[in-house]
């Protein structure tokens, strides 16, 4: 599977991903979690290098492309997908769609707290022996050892949030809300839940 260059992979997330308010910062993040899950899975899609910096993994080539957007969101109007097989579209998307919600800031702190940025030296490349060791260990890894990434359960990304939401939780519990029947139905109750957080605001303010 040929692999694709770190700015036909920024192609591909704005392109994929026009109205979810993605920046530079974010778009560096969202790339390196590409990466990072597409290693994981041994079936690397990408062929790029991220360096330690204070705000997270940063890619030179994208770094380089974008930084005239600063902190605004990036323009994708002139932005053409680039050509991948079906099989690497549909692992990237299914990464990225676990990613694209959370915010630049939230994704920065997310790999602050992750071994591979944190044993890395400043500026310097973040190595794949490194980001393989530690991400195969995460309960996440579990997805890429099935034959479909939408069929059979589906265990969650366990973001900065997740220590407090399990903190007062026994083993057994916390462990119950690691994984749903599918990846499917996990996205079904978190609409669900987003349109009723919505509805009962829209019930207090009005």
């Amino acid at each position: 599977m040929k692999k694709i260059t770190s700015l036909a992979l920024a192609d591909y997330i704005l392109a994929s991903y026009p109205n979810k308010d993605i920046t530079p910062m974010k778009l560096q993040k969202l790339a390196y979690y590409t990466k990072v899950w597409t290693l994981v899975a041994g079936k690397p899609v990408v062929n790029a290098d991220f360096q330690k910096w204070e705000f997270g993994p940063v890619n030179l080539d994208i770094y380089h492309m974008y930084k005239e957007f600063g902190g605004s969101e990036i323009s994708s109007t002139q932005v053409v997908k680039p050509k991948m097989s079906e099989s690497q579209e549909s692992l990237c998307t299914f990464i990225l769609d676990n990613y694209v919600n959370y915010s630049a800031f939230t994704l920065s702190s997310m790999t602050h707290n992750e071994d591979p940025w944190v044993k890395t030296a400043k500026n310097a490349i973040i190595c794949d022996s490194l980001i393989v060791d530690y991400y195969s260990e995460l309960p996440f890894a579990k997805n890429f050892q099935k034959s479909s990434y939408h069929k059979g359960s589906f265990h969650l990304l366990q973001d900065n949030t997740w220590h407090s939401f399990t903190l007062d939780m026994t083993p057994d519990e916390a462990t119950a809300f690691e994984s749903y029947p599918s990846f499917d139905e996990y996205v079904e109750q978190s609409q669900k839940a987003e349109n009723d957080f919505r509805e009962f605001f829209k019930e207090i303010f009005n």
